[in-house]
């Protein structure tokens, strides 16, 4: 039978072993994910979201006491002294970084299945990412801001605006005569790439309702969601979506 070397990683050359740091770096994220989105089917979003918060609390602490005197980052009560050190201006900026590499990502992985196994799947995959994504948000910013339950709409006003993509993405928020909140994307790096190319708007209508309704719902149960406009339907040259949010 022919003979495989096995490899361990003392075999590997510095530069391997960098690469290698990069890979365990994913999976520890990955995995991380794994558990909660596993969780989250089996038994219950609720639940997995009330283990996420405790987990969280333990983890993010014991990632900093082992890896950030690895990497030199200087850390003080807990926190490396380079964020500690920021103007408020550039914490700002680096906020926007995250929610840039957050949203590439999430374009990564649409595009890797739409070319493996086209756009139907990759849009399937999308809306049950985004309807998970956002209940988990939801959950987050609510502890965040230590926002009550099942207070309706100022709730939910003060939730949307600190959502991850509205660092990135400028949007209005209003009350109408009926006092319904009204959510419009005034900008939209996505669509507005899209634009750019001269391409159609991608079709992200059915990824919004499954979104806002459970973004909202996880804020207050009885809030109601309906589009105004997303595309495919036709949006003004000036927005990319609109949402109405009624008790």
């Amino acid at each position: 039978m022919p003979h495989t070397k096995s490899f361990e990683s003392t075999d590997l050359t510095k530069e391997q072993l960098i690469k290698l740091i990069g890979m365990y770096l994913g999976e520890v994220l990955a995995h991380y994910g794994m558990w909660f989105a596993e969780t989250s089917r089996r038994i219950g979003v609720n639940d997995a979201l009330e283990m996420d918060s405790n987990n969280i609390s333990k983890f993010f602490p014991s990632i900093g006491a082992r890896l950030y005197p690895l990497f030199g980052i200087p850390v003080k009560d807990g926190l490396p002294v380079a964020l500690l050190n920021m103007s408020r201006e550039e914490l700002l900026i680096c906020i926007g970084e995250i929610a840039k590499t957050w949203l590439t990502g999430d374009g990564l992985w649409f595009q890797e299945v739409e070319r493996s196994k086209g756009m139907a799947e990759a849009k399937l995959i999308n809306d049950s990412c985004w309807s998970l994504f956002a209940k988990m948000e939801a959950h987050k910013i609510k502890r965040f801001l230590d926002l009550p339950n099942a207070n309706g709409l100022d709730v939910l006003e003060a939730a949307l605006k600190l959502r991850i993509y509205s660092v990135i993405n400028a949007h209005s928020l209003k009350r109408d005569d009926n006092g319904d909140l009204i959510f419009t994307m005034t900008e939209c790096r996505v669509q507005s790439a899209r634009r750019r190319k001269d391409l159609d708007h991608y079709p992200c209508k059915s990824a919004g309702l499954v979104e806002y309704s459970d973004f909202a719902h996880a804020i207050d149960p009885r809030i109601k969601v309906e589009c105004v406009w997303c595309p495919p339907d036709r949006v003004p040259e000036t927005e990319f979506c609109s949402w109405r949010f009624s008790i």
